[in-house]
């Protein structure tokens, strides 16, 4: 089988709306994809620590690829990240809080994430979902004492790419804004993105694009399918994924990306 590598996002792509998965299932073919030598790699805009959590048995046998393609862990070893500099941090944090969008941010560092104090407990909430190592800090006058490598934060669904227009005008040089859905904006250094992640793997690995089976459902995910041979959009994603991807799966509620994985493993 051509395939060698499987990349798959996580949130409404594996993962359900109950953000789990059929284990039992995953687990008969994860033994399956060891057999045949094919690599599992988890993908997504969060955080390192909350990924793994969801597979705490596998975590020295799987890739984890975390901040949209910024943080790179293989089999439980540490391999690199994409930091940006402590002078583009402070550039997007004083856009970001003149624009009254600070108190919906996180900046996402290597040791821990970290959201200011006077955000509302359901923000703070919302993002500890994604973000298992989060830190409250009264200000970013001051920045903690970490590297750097994303921002996210939450607008009204309406305003995304409206904002993403205007923040890739302003900083466009250094860094670039993203949607990974649901009014959720991810701002990242230009030309990290889990295309370049993907590419940088299966690089590493000795492959290319047409060993890679991917899966994804939102606009982050784009540059990754359209490297992948064997592309494919959940039925729950959005319609400018739908644009490029070759396949279309299952949605995320139905074990789309198992189902999609069970039908290559049959030939």
């Amino acid at each position: 089988m051509a395939i060698k590598v499987i990349a798959t996002d996580m949130d409404g792509t594996f993962l359900n709306a109950q953000n789990d998965y059929n284990r039992e299932r995953f687990a008969r073919i994860f033994d399956t994809l060891q057999e045949k030598g094919i690599r599992f790699v988890s993908i997504s805009g969060n955080q390192y620590y909350q990924i793994k959590s969801f597979f705490p048995d596998l975590e020295d046998k799987i890739t984890f690829v975390s901040e949209n393609g910024a943080y790179f862990v293989e089999n439980a070893h540490f391999l690199k990240s994409h930091r940006l500099p402590d002078e583009t941090v402070r550039v997007v944090l004083d856009y970001l809080t003149e624009a009254h969008l600070d108190h919906e941010l996180v900046l996402c560092g290597e040791k821990s994430a970290y959201i200011l104090v006077k955000s509302d407990q359901k923000t703070k909430d919302l993002f500890a979902i994604y973000y298992h190592h989060l830190k409250e800090v009264a200000s970013f006058e001051s920045l903690p004492d970490d590297y750097f490598m994303k921002f996210s934060f939450n607008t009204p669904e309406e305003q995304t790419y409206a904002i993403i227009d205007e923040l890739n005008k302003r900083l466009g040089n250094t860094v670039t804004a993203v949607t990974s859905g649901h009014g959720n904006i991810d701002v990242i250094s230009k030309g990290v993105h889990k295309g370049s992640a993907m590419a940088y793997l299966l690089d590493k690995w000795g492959l290319s694009g047409d060993n890679l089976l991917a899966f994804g459902d939102g606009g982050n995910d784009i540059e990754m399918l359209r490297m992948a041979k064997y592309s494919y959009v959940m039925a729950n994603g959005s319609d400018d994924v739908k644009e490029v991807a070759k396949f279309q799966a299952p949605s995320h509620n139905a074990d789309g990306v198992l189902e999609v994985i069970e039908h290559y493993l049959t030939f």
